[in-house]
């Protein structure tokens, strides 16, 4: 039931009624409404004025906007830092490697330093290097200067490794150079030829039975039996 008033309600009543329902559904997200991760993005340029924000572009991004107004506590505490710098720069999506004089490839002019800027395959057009520079020097400490900005180009992709993998098993077959033992072992069936160097097959006529009985020297058989076909 959305209407509570009593049957004898008066018209100005019933119409305040339907003007305080109509406002009651406006939603007020006083919980979030201060918070830069969560506010509504009409609020952002607000909040940036509150947090006193030294960098702000009506072209950034909706994230970049929430991220610099997140991170700029952090910026002026710290500001004049090489940390503070290197946030204010990732505010923008951009990652920045900053080198000072004292750790240059040979050692630089005092106060100075260099810049890293990590960008991708498409590079940086001449108004993002403009914002980059204002950024640099709104958050760079007074007595350093700037001597060399380089541009280090990133192409992504996607690397493919393959594998193989082979197994198998190698055989030797080796026998003694002198005579044989038969003990069981052996199938002989009237068609192998043993000379006590090498295993031959052929054609034996006859109907000799070979069994663990013999002994094979390649010269003789011993204790041959013979047996009908």
């Amino acid at each position: 039931m959305n209407n509570l008033l009593p049957p004898n309600s008066t018209q100005f009543e019933r119409q305040f009624s339907a003007a305080f329902t109509r406002v009651s559904a406006v939603e007020t997200p006083a919980r979030t409404f201060n918070l830069p991760l969560e506010a509504p993005a009409v609020v952002l340029p607000w909040l940036a004025w509150e947090r006193s924000v030294d960098d702000w572009k009506k072209s950034w991004t909706e994230t970049q906007k929430r991220q610099t107004i997140q991170n700029a506590h952090y910026v002026h505490c710290h500001k004049g830092t090489i940390g503070a710098l290197e946030r204010a720069l990732k505010n923008l999506g951009i990652q920045a490697v900053v080198q000072e004089w004292f750790n240059m490839s040979p050692v630089g002019q005092p106060y100075t330093f260099n810049i890293q800027i990590q960008v991708n395959q498409v590079g940086a057009n001449e108004g993002q290097i403009k914002d980059l520079m204002q950024v640099i020097n709104n958050n760079k400490n007074l007595r350093s200067h700037l001597v060399n900005t380089s541009l280090v180009v990133q192409s992504e992709a996607n690397p493919v490794i393959a594998a193989a993998t082979l197994g198998g098993h190698e055989f030797e077959f080796t026998h003694a150079a002198g005579s044989l033992q038969l003990d069981g072992t052996w199938n002989l069936d009237g068609t192998w030829n043993l000379d006590g160097f090498g295993i031959q097959r052929t054609k034996l006529e006859g109907y000799n039975y070979l069994d663990n009985d013999f002994l094979l020297d390649g010269l003789q058989l011993l204790d041959a039996k013979r047996y009908p076909a």
